[in-house]
């Protein structure tokens, strides 16, 4: 039997990305030759802030948005945090009702827990069906006079389910009064079609989901919307978020942005062959593995329940064979005994406390997937 004792196989895309070496380069590039600071009035500065704006217009023309501005921040944190809080804080007297889903992402339902708690914000968290999509008859069944804010997740980072956000956005041209954000993070270069996030109020993504370095993002808004900055300074970014402007990372995260939509059908069909291997497998053998993405899923992420060993350990007994995969969003797998995203979908305690999610790349290969495959039976014969 093949083993992959000396070979590093990574399944844990949806956590982070390797970055790409076209990436790096152009950052150390620009570390080197563009370092002074944008805010500067002399001659480097100013060159230095003229190619910063340059990268904010040559991002929304790839995403086709022509009534939106960027703001760059250090991550899908910070932007899903600017977004909620900034959006509820400045529009407070139009209403204090706010709309999510239970399975989001915890940078956004700790920051509306934070709004209940704090500011007396009352939230409506919106539960998946048992395909983890959040329709749009459900969105609109929960609005009131008084909701000001709709924030959900484009694709769920733990199962993969793909929510029908052009459908939602244009349903909520009814509703001018509400602003509607998206947490795109694993959506962006990940499907067979890019969504059209032209009605989109507010767009977060990630650098490093795509291939890009750690620690960069940007929060993609409507000209028209008006938040309450976080962060007080220099008034960088229009006074939205403060602190000097980072080019090199600017100028990498816009190289992520184009490698990652350039090739963006053609890496989802190849993603979808590796995640074809894998899901076929676990059918055969269900009475090992209980599959807890469905049909539909961004194949880009695969998650199953083991049904007869605790899934951490099968995640260690991988790891330890070179294999890395996960069991719960990496932002909260240290806090939570079971996956509170499988819960949400209808699965019990069991289930939603042995998951295992494979989060694949065009990077990775059938070989890998087939090992993958190999040593799970291994070792799921040798656990006791």
């Amino acid at each position: 039997m093949k083993m992959a004792n000396n070979k590093l196989i990574y399944f844990d895309n949806a956590s982070t990305t390797r970055v790409n070496p076209r990436v790096l380069d152009v950052y150390t590039k620009a570390c080197d030759e563009y370092f002074a600071n944008p805010s500067s009035i002399h001659k480097e500065g100013q060159r230095s802030l003229y190619l910063f704006n340059r990268t904010k217009e040559d991002l929304l023309s790839l995403f086709k948005l022509k009534e939106h501005e960027v703001i760059y921040l250090s991550g899908a944190t910070e932007a899903n945090n600017l977004a909620i809080k900034g959006v509820a804080l400045r529009y407070k007297n139009r209403g204090k009702h706010l709309i999510t889903s239970i399975y989001e992402h915890p940078s956004v339902l700790e920051a509306f827990k934070q709004l209940e708690k704090e500011f007396g914000f009352e939230v409506t968290y919106l539960s998946p069906d048992s395909q983890g999509v959040i329709s749009s008859q459900k969105v609109e069944s929960a609005i009131r006079s008084d909701t000001i804010l709709i924030s959900l997740m484009a694709v769920n980072n733990e199962i993969g389910s793909i929510n029908p956000i052009e459908e939602i956005s244009n349903l909520l041209e009814k509703y001018p009064k509400i602003i509607f954000h998206v947490d795109a993070c694993q959506a962006i270069g990940k499907l067979e079609k890019e969504i059209n996030y032209s009605n989109v109020d507010l767009l977060t993504i990630s650098a490093h989901k795509i291939h890009g370095l750690v620690g960069f993002g940007a929060l993609i808004k409507k000209k028209k919307i008006d938040l309450l900055p976080l962060n007080s300074g220099g008034g960088q970014e229009n006074g939205l978020r403060s602190g000097t402007e980072d080019l090199p990372n600017a100028l990498a995260f816009l190289e992520a942005i184009k490698i990652a939509l350039n090739d963006e059908t053609r890496n989802y069909l190849y993603v979808k062959e590796l995640a074809n291997r894998l899901v076929a497998y676990l059918k055969v053998h269900s009475a090992l593995f209980e599959l807890n993405s469905t049909e539909n899923v961004n194949p880009y992420i695969i998650n199953f329940s083991t049904l007869t060993k605790k899934g951490s350990v099968v995640v260690e007994a991988l790891s330890n064979e070179n294999i890395m995969v996960s069991s719960t969003s990496a932002c909260h797998s240290s806090k939570e005994k079971g996956s509170y995203v499988v819960k949400s979908i209808g699965k019990d305690d069991k289930i939603s406390s042995n998951t295992i999610r494979v989060s694949l790349d065009y990077s990775n290969t059938l070989e890998e997937v087939d090992i993958l495959i190999s040593t799970l039976n291994k070792i799921i014969g040798e656990i006791r």
